[in-house]
């Protein structure tokens, strides 16, 4: 019985950890033109399959050596989720009702089908500090300085990460907007 229980709790980790070890080898199988001094197309899915299979076999070996969980840790978080539950529903009588806004949640939608729209247009960097500056006023916050560093820093870390790091090629935008991406990507040494 006990091996039963083994082998039905350590089944999913050996099966997504093979279906992770055949994709493995179908990514380092990719063909490309390599650029020296980059990463290939190849890295980013053989380092996340490479993660997925250590995980699994670190789960299979746990259940093998410890043997298939008990349950009794579950109902011991399903009481304690109860009783503070509990204590919060009782602390709490008077509680104010939540706020509700749909206008602007409204807002919020079309300023994000906006951003979508002139993504392509603009480019990703002055789309991008525009949509997070309108949202975090949407969302009626107004530390002025915060909302300028969140924008702008926020924005050109996302574009050196995915575009220096992970070589995902993000939209640059027409002229003259392209200008602002270019330049960027220069300062940045991006290529």
């Amino acid at each position: 019985m006990a091996t039963d229980a083994r082998l039905t709790e350590a089944l999913p980790y050996a099966i997504v950890g093979a279906a992770a070890g055949y994709l493995y080898y179908a990514a380092a199988h990719f063909q490309y033109h390599a650029r020296t001094g980059t990463l290939g197309p190849d890295f980013w899915p053989q380092a996340i399959l490479v993660l997925t299979i250590v995980v699994c076999l670190y789960e299979v070996i746990k259940i093998a050596v410890r043997g298939a969980h008990t349950h009794d840790v579950v109902g011991v978080l399903e009481d304690m989720v109860k009783e503070s539950a509990n204590k919060h529903a009782a602390a709490e009588p008077d509680a104010a009702p939540v706020e509700s806004h749909p206008v602007l949640l409204l807002l919020g939608i079309g300023v994000t089908l906006l951003y979508v729209a002139a993504v392509q247009k603009l480019g990703f960097f002055l789309t991008t500090v525009t949509y997070l500056i309108v949202f975090m006023l949407i969302g009626r916050y107004r530390r002025w300085g915060v909302i300028a560093a969140v924008s702008l820093i926020g924005t050109l870390l996302l574009m050196f990460i995915f575009m220096k790091l992970v070589y995902v090629s993000l939209p640059i935008g027409v002229e003259p907007f392209s200008q602002v991406t270019f330049f960027l990507m220069q300062v940045m040494g991006i290529r």
